[in-house]
Protein backbone atom coordinates (compact mmCIF):
# COMPACT_ATOMS: atom_id res chain seq x y z
CA UNK A 1 0.00 0.00 0.00
CA UNK A 2 2.27 2.41 1.20
CA UNK A 3 4.71 1.91 -2.32
CA UNK A 4 1.64 2.75 -4.28
CA UNK A 5 0.97 5.68 -2.76
CA UNK A 6 4.42 6.48 -3.24
CA UNK A 7 4.47 5.99 -7.04
CA UNK A 8 1.33 8.16 -6.93
CA UNK A 9 3.19 10.91 -5.70
CA UNK A 10 6.02 10.53 -7.48
CA UNK A 11 3.77 11.04 -10.80
CA UNK A 12 2.04 14.09 -9.00
CA UNK A 13 5.14 15.91 -8.86
CA UNK A 14 7.18 14.53 -12.44
CA UNK A 15 3.34 15.89 -13.71
CA UNK A 16 3.72 19.10 -12.15
CA UNK A 17 7.53 19.74 -12.66
CA UNK A 18 6.97 18.62 -16.57
CA UNK A 19 4.14 21.21 -16.47
CA UNK A 20 5.84 24.03 -14.48
CA UNK A 21 8.97 24.01 -17.24
CA UNK A 22 6.58 23.34 -20.36
CA UNK A 23 4.50 26.83 -18.83
CA UNK A 24 8.41 28.13 -18.67
CA UNK A 25 9.27 27.20 -21.71
CA UNK A 26 5.94 29.02 -23.39
CA UNK A 27 6.34 32.36 -21.20
CA UNK A 28 10.09 32.77 -22.76
CA UNK A 29 9.14 32.00 -26.21
CA UNK A 30 6.33 34.36 -26.35
CA UNK A 31 7.43 37.63 -24.16
CA UNK A 32 9.06 40.11 -26.14
CA UNK A 33 12.95 40.08 -26.02
CA UNK A 34 14.52 42.85 -24.44
CA UNK A 35 16.09 46.08 -26.29
CA UNK A 36 19.51 46.76 -26.14
CA UNK A 37 19.68 50.05 -24.55
CA UNK A 38 21.26 52.57 -26.78
CA UNK A 39 22.19 56.48 -25.87
CA UNK A 40 20.01 58.82 -27.04
CA UNK A 41 19.98 60.98 -30.01
CA UNK A 42 20.86 64.77 -29.19
CA UNK A 43 18.61 66.07 -31.89
CA UNK A 44 15.51 65.51 -33.97
CA UNK A 45 15.33 65.99 -37.68
CA UNK A 46 13.75 68.84 -37.54
CA UNK A 47 14.08 71.98 -35.04
CA UNK A 48 10.78 72.43 -32.51
CA UNK A 49 10.73 76.13 -32.78
CA UNK A 50 8.07 76.20 -29.88
CA UNK A 51 10.90 74.81 -27.41
CA UNK A 52 13.58 77.61 -28.56
CA UNK A 53 13.41 80.56 -26.27
CA UNK A 54 12.80 84.00 -27.34
CA UNK A 55 15.45 85.79 -26.41
CA UNK A 56 15.33 89.41 -24.79
CA UNK A 57 18.18 92.36 -24.50
CA UNK A 58 20.59 91.04 -26.60
CA UNK A 59 20.99 93.43 -29.39
CA UNK A 60 20.73 93.35 -32.90
CA UNK A 61 22.14 90.98 -35.37
CA UNK A 62 24.35 89.19 -35.38
CA UNK A 63 24.05 89.99 -31.73
CA UNK A 64 27.79 89.69 -30.82
CA UNK A 65 31.01 91.54 -31.01
CA UNK A 66 34.79 90.24 -30.52
CA UNK A 67 35.92 88.61 -27.21
CA UNK A 68 39.27 90.10 -25.67
CA UNK A 69 42.20 89.49 -27.86
CA UNK A 70 40.47 88.52 -30.83
CA UNK A 71 39.63 90.29 -33.68
CA UNK A 72 36.51 89.95 -36.94
CA UNK A 73 38.29 90.03 -39.90
CA UNK A 74 37.11 92.34 -42.74
CA UNK A 75 34.87 93.29 -40.05
CA UNK A 76 31.76 95.97 -41.58
CA UNK A 77 28.62 96.14 -39.18
CA UNK A 78 30.08 93.73 -36.91
CA UNK A 79 29.98 90.89 -39.78
CA UNK A 80 32.89 89.34 -42.51
CA UNK A 81 30.87 88.67 -44.99
CA UNK A 82 26.85 89.26 -45.57
CA UNK A 83 24.38 86.84 -48.01
CA UNK A 84 20.86 88.84 -48.25
CA UNK A 85 19.79 85.37 -49.07
CA UNK A 86 21.73 81.43 -48.45
CA UNK A 87 20.95 78.16 -46.93
CA UNK A 88 22.36 76.89 -44.69
CA UNK A 89 22.71 72.87 -43.54
CA UNK A 90 22.37 72.58 -39.54
CA UNK A 91 23.24 69.02 -37.62
CA UNK A 92 20.67 68.53 -35.18
CA UNK A 93 22.25 65.61 -33.42
CA UNK A 94 20.72 62.77 -35.45
CA UNK A 95 19.64 64.46 -38.60
CA UNK A 96 20.50 67.66 -41.21
CA UNK A 97 18.34 70.17 -40.78
CA UNK A 98 18.13 72.62 -43.93
CA UNK A 99 16.84 76.42 -43.26
CA UNK A 100 17.33 79.90 -45.44
CA UNK A 101 17.12 83.28 -44.87
CA UNK A 102 20.04 85.82 -44.08
CA UNK A 103 23.16 84.52 -43.57
CA UNK A 104 25.52 86.33 -41.76
CA UNK A 105 29.53 85.64 -41.36
CA UNK A 106 32.08 86.30 -38.59
CA UNK A 107 35.94 84.92 -39.54
CA UNK A 108 37.83 85.80 -36.38
CA UNK A 109 41.84 86.12 -35.99
CA UNK A 110 44.20 86.86 -33.22
CA UNK A 111 44.13 90.80 -32.75
CA UNK A 112 46.93 93.16 -32.58
CA UNK A 113 49.53 90.99 -33.60
CA UNK A 114 48.60 87.91 -31.16
CA UNK A 115 48.02 84.37 -32.38
CA UNK A 116 44.88 83.13 -32.36
CA UNK A 117 43.73 81.16 -29.42
CA UNK A 118 41.24 78.37 -30.31
CA UNK A 119 40.65 77.05 -26.73
CA UNK A 120 39.90 80.69 -25.44
CA UNK A 121 37.43 81.24 -28.66
CA UNK A 122 35.77 78.28 -27.87
CA UNK A 123 34.92 78.99 -23.88
CA UNK A 124 34.15 82.69 -25.15
CA UNK A 125 31.65 81.93 -27.79
CA UNK A 126 29.79 79.01 -26.32
CA UNK A 127 29.65 80.11 -22.86
CA UNK A 128 27.79 83.90 -24.58
CA UNK A 129 25.41 81.81 -26.09
CA UNK A 130 24.93 80.09 -23.29
CA UNK A 131 24.17 82.33 -20.98
CA UNK A 132 21.71 84.19 -22.94
CA UNK A 133 19.81 81.65 -23.22
CA UNK A 134 20.37 80.03 -26.78
CA UNK A 135 19.11 76.48 -27.20
CA UNK A 136 22.35 73.89 -27.96
CA UNK A 137 21.17 71.39 -30.30
CA UNK A 138 24.33 70.13 -31.08
CA UNK A 139 27.85 70.01 -30.03
CA UNK A 140 30.59 68.12 -31.79
CA UNK A 141 32.64 66.48 -34.22
CA UNK A 142 31.50 65.71 -38.07
CA UNK A 143 28.78 62.99 -37.81
CA UNK A 144 29.92 59.35 -39.05
CA UNK A 145 26.69 59.19 -41.50
CA UNK A 146 28.35 59.56 -44.94
CA UNK A 147 24.78 61.21 -46.21
CA UNK A 148 24.61 63.71 -43.49
CA UNK A 149 28.65 64.78 -43.87
CA UNK A 150 27.91 65.42 -47.20
CA UNK A 151 24.67 67.49 -46.32
CA UNK A 152 27.00 69.37 -44.21
CA UNK A 153 30.27 70.05 -46.79
CA UNK A 154 27.53 71.93 -48.59
CA UNK A 155 28.14 74.62 -46.49
CA UNK A 156 30.50 76.36 -47.99
CA UNK A 157 30.31 80.18 -49.26
CA UNK A 158 32.16 82.47 -51.61
CA UNK A 159 31.97 86.47 -50.43
CA UNK A 160 33.80 89.15 -50.99
CA UNK A 161 36.93 88.62 -49.37
CA UNK A 162 37.02 84.86 -48.83
CA UNK A 163 35.41 81.57 -49.36
CA UNK A 164 34.33 80.11 -45.84
CA UNK A 165 32.26 77.27 -44.35
CA UNK A 166 31.81 74.11 -42.03
CA UNK A 167 34.84 71.55 -42.97
CA UNK A 168 35.60 67.97 -41.89
CA UNK A 169 39.45 67.93 -40.74
CA UNK A 170 40.40 66.34 -37.13
CA UNK A 171 40.50 69.30 -34.15
CA UNK A 172 37.71 71.17 -35.69
CA UNK A 173 34.44 70.26 -33.62
CA UNK A 174 31.39 72.27 -34.16
CA UNK A 175 27.93 73.39 -32.62
CA UNK A 176 24.78 74.68 -33.05
CA UNK A 177 22.63 76.91 -31.29
CA UNK A 178 18.63 78.06 -32.23
CA UNK A 179 16.82 81.31 -30.72
CA UNK A 180 14.30 83.66 -31.50
CA UNK A 181 14.37 87.22 -31.33
CA UNK A 182 11.98 90.04 -31.84
CA UNK A 183 9.42 87.46 -33.91
CA UNK A 184 12.76 86.00 -35.32
CA UNK A 185 14.15 82.50 -36.12
CA UNK A 186 17.85 82.69 -35.72
CA UNK A 187 20.55 79.20 -36.27
CA UNK A 188 24.07 79.66 -35.38
CA UNK A 189 26.59 77.15 -36.62
CA UNK A 190 30.47 77.50 -34.38
CA UNK A 191 33.62 75.95 -35.57
CA UNK A 192 36.97 76.49 -35.15
CA UNK A 193 40.41 75.22 -35.40
CA UNK A 194 44.13 76.19 -34.19
CA UNK A 195 43.83 79.03 -36.72
CA UNK A 196 40.89 80.70 -36.84
CA UNK A 197 37.15 80.62 -35.57
CA UNK A 198 34.20 81.36 -37.45
CA UNK A 199 30.70 82.00 -36.49
CA UNK A 200 27.50 81.41 -39.43
CA UNK A 201 24.15 82.85 -38.13
CA UNK A 202 21.46 82.70 -40.20
CA UNK A 203 17.82 84.72 -39.87
CA UNK A 204 15.69 82.73 -41.19
CA UNK A 205 13.21 84.09 -43.86
CA UNK A 206 11.50 82.19 -46.87
CA UNK A 207 11.96 82.85 -49.99
CA UNK A 208 9.87 85.62 -51.45
CA UNK A 209 9.07 85.53 -55.12
CA UNK A 210 9.22 89.59 -56.82
CA UNK A 211 9.94 88.28 -60.04
CA UNK A 212 5.89 89.58 -61.84
CA UNK A 213 4.98 87.26 -64.73
CA UNK A 214 4.79 89.24 -68.18
CA UNK A 215 1.71 89.98 -70.13
CA UNK A 216 2.22 90.23 -73.92
CA UNK A 217 0.93 93.74 -73.23
CA UNK A 218 3.73 94.50 -70.93
CA UNK A 219 6.08 93.04 -73.39
CA UNK A 220 4.93 95.50 -76.62
CA UNK A 221 5.13 98.44 -73.97
CA UNK A 222 8.68 97.30 -73.00
CA UNK A 223 10.10 96.89 -76.51
CA UNK A 224 8.19 100.03 -77.78
CA UNK A 225 10.18 102.10 -74.91
CA UNK A 226 13.69 99.93 -74.58
CA UNK A 227 13.61 97.60 -77.52
CA UNK A 228 13.65 94.82 -75.63
CA UNK A 229 12.20 92.64 -72.63
CA UNK A 230 14.55 90.89 -69.98
CA UNK A 231 12.64 87.52 -69.22
CA UNK A 232 13.19 85.29 -66.04
CA UNK A 233 12.08 82.33 -67.35
CA UNK A 234 12.28 78.83 -64.89
CA UNK A 235 14.19 75.79 -66.40
CA UNK A 236 15.06 72.70 -65.13
CA UNK A 237 18.29 72.73 -62.64
CA UNK A 238 21.42 72.86 -65.48
CA UNK A 239 18.65 71.75 -68.08
CA UNK A 240 17.24 73.91 -71.16
CA UNK A 241 13.47 72.31 -70.30
CA UNK A 242 10.93 75.19 -69.72
CA UNK A 243 9.29 74.63 -66.09
CA UNK A 244 5.52 75.00 -66.67
CA UNK A 245 5.53 78.59 -65.00
CA UNK A 246 7.88 79.80 -68.26
CA UNK A 247 5.83 77.69 -70.61
CA UNK A 248 3.25 80.28 -69.84
CA UNK A 249 5.14 82.76 -70.47
CA UNK A 250 6.26 81.57 -73.62
CA UNK A 251 2.23 81.64 -74.72
CA UNK A 252 2.34 85.58 -74.11
CA UNK A 253 5.55 85.91 -76.24
CA UNK A 254 3.53 84.11 -78.98
CA UNK A 255 0.39 86.57 -78.48
CA UNK A 256 3.08 89.23 -78.85
CA UNK A 257 4.19 87.87 -81.82
CA UNK A 258 1.12 87.00 -83.59
CA UNK A 259 -0.45 90.88 -82.76
CA UNK A 260 2.07 92.33 -84.89
CA UNK A 261 3.32 89.67 -88.14
CA UNK A 262 5.81 92.76 -88.43
CA UNK A 263 8.29 91.88 -85.59
CA UNK A 264 11.04 89.86 -85.77
CA UNK A 265 12.95 89.38 -82.20
CA UNK A 266 16.60 88.07 -80.92
CA UNK A 267 16.12 85.69 -78.34
CA UNK A 268 19.44 86.14 -75.78
CA UNK A 269 20.20 83.64 -73.12
CA UNK A 270 22.15 84.92 -69.58
CA UNK A 271 23.79 83.18 -66.72
CA UNK A 272 24.94 83.94 -63.36
CA UNK A 273 28.82 82.74 -63.28
CA UNK A 274 27.89 79.64 -61.10
CA UNK A 275 29.59 76.64 -62.92
CA UNK A 276 32.43 76.62 -65.40
CA UNK A 277 32.55 79.39 -68.09
CA UNK A 278 31.98 76.66 -71.03
CA UNK A 279 28.97 75.61 -69.49
CA UNK A 280 27.42 78.65 -69.18
CA UNK A 281 27.78 79.10 -72.36
CA UNK A 282 26.66 76.14 -73.93
CA UNK A 283 23.36 76.38 -71.10
CA UNK A 284 22.53 80.04 -72.11
CA UNK A 285 22.52 78.77 -76.05
CA UNK A 286 20.67 75.99 -75.39
CA UNK A 287 17.69 77.52 -73.47
CA UNK A 288 17.44 80.20 -76.12
CA UNK A 289 17.28 77.66 -78.76
CA UNK A 290 14.34 76.02 -76.48
CA UNK A 291 12.56 79.01 -76.40
CA UNK A 292 12.84 79.89 -80.34
CA UNK A 293 12.14 76.24 -81.00
CA UNK A 294 8.60 76.25 -79.00
CA UNK A 295 7.42 79.58 -80.95
CA UNK A 296 8.48 77.89 -83.88
CA UNK A 297 6.51 74.67 -83.14
CA UNK A 298 3.45 77.12 -82.27
CA UNK A 299 3.41 78.51 -86.04
CA UNK A 300 5.71 81.47 -85.70
CA UNK A 301 7.81 81.62 -88.86
CA UNK A 302 11.26 81.12 -87.83
CA UNK A 303 13.12 83.40 -89.76
CA UNK A 304 11.51 86.16 -87.78
CA UNK A 305 13.51 84.82 -84.90
CA UNK A 306 17.43 84.64 -84.05
CA UNK A 307 18.75 82.83 -80.92
CA UNK A 308 22.02 83.05 -78.88
CA UNK A 309 23.78 82.56 -75.69
CA UNK A 310 26.06 84.71 -73.65
CA UNK A 311 26.71 82.58 -70.52
CA UNK A 312 27.86 84.96 -67.67
CA UNK A 313 29.48 87.86 -70.23
CA UNK A 314 26.51 90.20 -69.43
CA UNK A 315 25.26 90.14 -65.75
CA UNK A 316 22.91 92.79 -65.00
CA UNK A 317 24.31 93.14 -61.42
CA UNK A 318 27.39 92.02 -60.03
CA UNK A 319 27.46 87.69 -58.75
CA UNK A 320 28.28 88.62 -55.25
CA UNK A 321 24.43 87.45 -53.45
CA UNK A 322 21.65 84.81 -54.57
CA UNK A 323 19.72 87.59 -55.12
CA UNK A 324 21.77 89.62 -57.31
CA UNK A 325 22.29 85.68 -59.08
CA UNK A 326 18.70 85.07 -59.77
CA UNK A 327 18.53 88.73 -61.79
CA UNK A 328 21.69 87.48 -63.92
CA UNK A 329 19.66 84.04 -65.03
CA UNK A 330 17.49 85.59 -68.01
CA UNK A 331 16.52 85.78 -71.48
CA UNK A 332 16.21 88.48 -73.30
CA UNK A 333 14.10 89.54 -76.22
CA UNK A 334 15.80 92.10 -78.53
CA UNK A 335 14.14 93.69 -81.20
CA UNK A 336 15.10 93.33 -84.80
Amino acid sequence: MKKTILVVIAGVLMFSCNKEKKEQETLETTKTPEVENTKEEAGSAEINWDQIPDLKDIGNFPFLKAPKDLKISNEKDGLSEIFDFETMQNYTGSSVYSTEGKLGILNFEGDQGKDFNQKFFDKSVYDYFDKIGAKKIYQGEFPENESDRAKLEKNMWSGKHRTTGLVRESGSPFGVYAFKNNGKKYVANIQSNSAQGNIFIMELQGFEQTIEKYSAAQMKADIDKTGKVVLHLNFDTDKATLQPDAEKVVEEILALLKSDATLKLSIEGHKDNSGSKERNQTLSTERANTVMYALAGKGIDIKRLKAKGFGSEKPLKANDTEANKAENRRVELIKI
